[in-house]
């Protein structure tokens, strides 16, 4: 009995001791989460398409409103070849947050998005809303998304 008790209280004095650490390690991952995140946004602004899929686990998917869910990279690289390929089509997002769901090997980021494009009309247009891509950590320790998904906040509003 006595033995379980000196292990008891190791092991309280152990949890003590790892919670900060494990929090720390949340943190740092989190913040991983959101410089990935970043990098993302500044990759697709400069190179489109390809930089978009590079960034998506090779099981990685899209989903939307309108469309069936986007699975894989050659399909993720097909739909968004267009949407990038557009010079009047610009897509901005900024994370506000990150956490970690499953330490080291599932986190999420959320933020905003703003996606500017003109019409066949010449009409500027911008829609607004919030993402989500939820990440997983490959086995080389960057993370990838393996799921994103959006929502606008309202309907597009021409821009004049």
């Amino acid at each position: 009995m006595l033995r379980f008790i000196v292990l008891f209280v190791i092991c309280a004095f152990l949890s003590t001791l790892s919670s900060p650490l494990l929090a720390q390690t949340h943190q740092d991952e989190s913040a991983r989460l959101i410089e990935t995140d970043i990098a993302f946004d500044q990759a697709v602004a400069l190179h489109g398409a390809e930089a978009w899929a590079s960034f998506f686990a090779p099981n990685g998917s899209m989903l939307s409103d309108t469309n069936a869910p986007i699975l894989g990279h050659e399909a993720i690289r097909k739909v968004m070849g267009p949407i990038f390929g557009d010079q009047h089509v610009s897509l901005r997002w900024k994370p506000t947050s990150a956490g970690i769901l499953i330490p080291g090997n599932i986190g999420y980021t959320v933020g905003s998005y703003v996606r500017l494009w003109k019409d066949n009309e010449g009409k500027s247009w911008k829609a607004a809303g919030t993402y989500t891509t939820i990440w997983k950590k490959q086995p080389d320790g960057t993370w990838k998304a393996v799921l994103d998904t959006g929502e606008a906040d309202g309907q597009p509003v021409e821009v004049k």
